[in-house]
């Protein structure tokens, strides 16, 4: 059991020195008429960084979805872990999770693009369950029916991530059969930087993390361009009004005794009226 324990540790130890692609282990309670058990559950995730005391890591929304409890392996231990924010519905399926502030000094970086057909890529798991990460190569595919990897992973593999030249472009959802589904890196990236207001990093300052902060920047500066074109747009309709209102006549009419018009006489909006009336001696 002692050996089995330190053997443990030491895959653990070394799977994380290769990738930063960790091990997720889960807890849930599944009860019946006969009576309760507790399921232990087993899948992978990718380290993403640190946010000020807290450590970062992104997986499938399902590896998680009924736990009671959620730890990750890393340097020889398991660290508890809390659900900052989990979405799984149609083909999207991750979670980003957070620990205290563990000593890696490297993570996985997002990929801001998703990745053109027939590029080279990895994905890392922990197959059937077994602590020592795994790594499947292949290509990437793009269908009208959206990208995959080319190859099926196996159970335990879920919740790991996908790279392209490095970088994480997607996070292994599962399978249809004949190739990987994985939630793309890109959607990931807008919700971490709405959760945090930056994206987490390894070894470096808050002050130099302001990688995709220029966004919430150039908001306010659009807004302020469409609500000048819309001010031009009403200044120039509110002239050609005054141009037409500047054209506009008013008839004014004398009418006789006998309902008749006597005279009539035509002025400009804004012309004086004049109105000349003649005495009548009785």
């Amino acid at each position: 059991m002692v050996k089995s324990l330190t053997t443990l540790l030491v895959i653990l130890t070394t799977s994380c020195l290769q990738a930063q692609a960790l091990a997720v282990r889960t807890t849930e309670t599944q009860c019946t008429p006969q009576g309760c058990r507790q399921l232990i559950g087993t899948g992978a995730c990718a380290f993403i960084g640190n946010i000020a005391d807290r450590s970062i890591y992104i997986t499938a929304a399902h590896n998680i979805n009924q736990a009671r409890t959620i730890q990750i392996g890393y340097g020889g231990s398991w660290w508890n872990a809390q659900v900052v924010f989990k979405e799984y519905k149609g083909t999207i399926d991750y979670a980003i999770l957070e620990t205290r502030k563990i000593s890696a000094t490297h993570c996985f970086e997002l990929s801001n693009k998703q990745p053109a057909d027939g590029i080279q890529a990895v994905a890392y798991g922990y197959s059937n369950g077994v602590y020592q990460l795994k790594s499947l190569r292949a290509r990437i595919l793009v269908t009208p029916q959206g990208r995959y990897f080319s190859r099926i992973v196996a159970k335990g593999d879920s919740g790991g991530p996908i790279l392209v030249n490095g970088q994480v472009v997607g996070i292994i959802k599962g399978h249809n059969f004949s190739n990987t589904i994985y939630t793309e890196s890109t959607l990931i990236r807008h919700k971490l930087i709405n959760l945090y207001g930056r994206l987490p990093c390894c070894d470096c300052e808050p002050s130099a993390i302001v990688k995709t902060r220029p966004i919430p920047s150039q908001q306010p500066e659009n807004e302020n361009r469409q609500q000048i074109a819309a001010i031009e747009t009403e200044i120039s309709r509110l002239q050609k009004e005054i141009e037409r209102l500047k054209q506009t006549q008013i008839p004014v009419q004398l009418i006789g005794a006998d309902g008749t018009v006597k005279q009539e006489q035509k002025y400009l909006l804004g012309q004086p009226i004049k109105l000349r009336f003649k005495a009548v001696n009785k």
